[in-house]
């Protein structure tokens, strides 16, 4: 653990400037409506060093090898917070692991945590807060166990309050709730603290309009289920038929961690939205994988976080296509970042157009199937113990 933090410490400072990072820095140096909690910790760590549009510009466009100290000071203070949370994570995951196996188990967990690439990839590379808000909801997750309820309340409300999406997650934690014979006063303050935390969320975006609500930053995900400001998706009718069957048949069956999994695949197989996302979902992977100890599923995620890696490099690396080129070479004026440039002089665009046509869409495929997948998986020993109870009552 010690090697790695050491190890991830020196590539928060040496490696490339995230596009999202990029946009933390432009919103509030464009001073756009949208700040958002997180946004608004950053500008005393860069206006110092950033002072110009041209030094922002050099730091997001400079490759490692010629990046000088000052803009390395600045990746490093980006990524700092951000790799806290992540060494925080791999500690909780720890403790959870214990508490649900051995301490054998809680090393595992932790250590499949924080030995992913896709972790690296996720939370170090791109230096967004998504590591944050699932720090939180593992917290919360871990007190609701322990049926420390209003604790596990507050945590849930402040990760609402940071980005969506753990609000999605209040009615399989009410039945985990339910589940640990949470009694019902505690449950109604549980979810009044998730929405708290929802009106928290709002308070921050709805101000300037419902359109943020569909539209990306880096610190919120786009609501899934809207594409304006009156149109309901239909996902958000997949969403809800699936909340109906977790409340049908895994109320009394099924691993709590199991349910979160369920419930967070579904989400994002519902709303496509991006890659990073599925960073929320990897602590309770890791935690069911090693409390089950079900090879066939650990072999089915490995598959999945590959296919997720895979997908992502390509989706990062849009910039092989000839649309986001050249809106990059208009944006930076015939500049672009070393990675781009490197992969424009190697390719020609003959070949990107067969990268983008071809290869992109069928590893998506086999993503997006695989988490399917994934989700019929988890959730087949709600119907198993269904079914067993019907053949006992008519026998």
């Amino acid at each position: 653990m010690v090697a790695v933090t050491a190890a991830r410490l020196v590539l928060a400072a040496v490696e490339p400037v995230s596009y999202d990072m990029f946009s933390i820095v432009s919103l509030v140096s464009d001073k756009r409506p949208l700040i958002g909690p997180w946004i608004a910790l950053y500008p005393p760590i860069y206006l110092g060093m950033l002072n110009s549009i041209q030094a922002i510009q050099q730091w997001y466009l400079a490759s490692p090898v010629n990046t000088n100290l000052n803009l390395e000071s600045v990746s490093l203070l980006f990524r700092l917070p951000v790799l806290g949370f992540d060494v925080a994570t791999a500690i909780v995951l720890y403790y959870l692991g214990k508490k649900l196996g051995t301490g054998d188990s809680g090393m595992l967990v932790s250590l499949v945590w924080f030995l992913n690439p896709f972790t690296l990839f996720s939370v170090e590379l791109l230096g967004v807060p998504d590591v944050v808000a699932t720090f939180l909801i593992v917290l919360s997750f871990g007190f609701l166990i322990s049926r420390r309820v209003l604790l596990s309340g507050v945590f849930l409300a402040v990760g609402t309050w940071l980005k969506l999406y753990p609000i999605f997650l209040l009615p399989a934690l009410l039945l985990i709730a339910e589940r640990q014979r949470i009694s019902r006063r505690c449950k109604a303050a549980f979810c009044v603290l998730g929405l708290v935390g929802l009106f928290g969320y709002l308070s921050w975006i709805l101000p300037f309009g419902l359109l943020y609500l569909v539209e990306y930053t880096p610190v919120s995900q786009p609501l899934p289920f809207m594409h304006g400001a009156s149109v309901v998706d239909a996902s958000a009718f997949a969403l809800i038929a699936f909340y109906f069957l977790l409340g049908m048949f895994a109320r009394r069956r099924g691993a709590p961690a199991a349910m979160l999994i369920s419930t967070l695949l579904v989400y994002y197989l519902v709303s496509n939205p991006y890659p990073q996302y599925l960073i929320w979902v990897l602590p309770f992977m890791a935690l069911d994988l090693v409390v089950s100890k079900d090879r066939f599923r650990a072999v089915l995620f490995a598959i999945f976080y590959l296919l997720a890696f895979t997908q992502w490099f390509f989706v990062s690396s849009a910039f092989l296509t000839p649309s986001r080129f050249s809106l990059l070479m208009i944006s930076f004026q015939g500049d672009l970042p070393w990675f781009s440039q490197l992969i424009a002089n190697i390719l020609d665009w003959s070949r990107v157009r067969l990268i983008a046509v071809l290869l992109l869409p069928l590893i998506s495929s086999a993503f997006y199937a695989c988490a399917f997948v994934c989700v019929v998986d988890v959730s087949r020993s709600w119907f198993a113990g269904y079914a067993k109870r019907h053949v006992v009552r008519e026998a």
